[in-house]
């Protein structure tokens, strides 16, 4: 697994007060890293230390090195702020997955509020929608000791699934190729199966 602590020693540190350039102007650059998340969702690294995240069509791209503490609010609605150091072991595009959903709220709100189109290059639309339009990354990633509590409640292929999507961390694609299965399927059954553990985990807190 390639970390993020590793992926910027790697990568120049891009400058944060330039333009950040076009997608045409990045097939040019060096690719770094490339996860492919679903079939209309992936996020890249340059060696010019920009990251580009695309989805379903639309795109944000911003330097790798401005992702520093994460601030997010959490289930009781209180603000809480993880340090930088916390992503350094993790997988290299969590934190990256983050500021580029984040960038695409904030665009989405633009919108909605200015009733006119801004460009996807400073910001984008909707969260990232990894299994679920209903569902927020940045709580699946938090919450992911709460999924092994609740695998117990599962039948067992949903339990392998979970197992290879949260703890393994598969993407969909790569889950259906070792099943031998269609992506469709892997990912009605993730829904189902975090249907499931959602209804468990609100009875033990009734």
């Amino acid at each position: 697994m390639l970390t993020l602590k590793e992926l910027k020693k790697v990568v120049k540190v891009a400058g944060m007060t330039k333009r950040v350039p076009s997608e045409k102007a990045l097939e040019k650059e060096e690719i770094v890293v490339k996860e492919i998340l679903s079939g209309e969702c992936d996020i890249t690294v340059y060696a010019n230390g920009y990251v580009l995240y695309r989805e379903n069509g639309k795109k944000t791209i911003f330097p790798l090195h401005s992702c520093k503490d994460y601030q997010y609010m959490d289930v009781k609605e209180d603000r809480s702020i993880m340090n930088e150091e916390f992503f350094d072991n993790e997988n290299w595009y969590i934190r990256l997955l983050m500021e580029a959903t984040d960038r695409m709220e904030i665009n989405q709100t633009k919108v909605a509020s200015n009733h006119r189109l801004v460009s996807y290059s400073d910001y984008a639309d909707d969260r990232i929608l990894l299994l679920d339009p209903a569902s927020d990354f940045l709580d699946q990633y938090i919450e992911k000791e709460m999924v092994r509590d609740f695998l117990g409640c599962l039948t067992a292929r949903q339990k392998e699934i979970i197992q290879l999507f949260y703890f393994e961390e598969m993407n969909q694609e790569k889950i259906a190729d070792y099943l031998g299965i269609r992506q469709q399927s892997v990912c009605e059954m993730i829904k189902r199966a975090l249907s499931v553990m959602k209804k468990h985990a609100d009875a033990e807190e009734n």
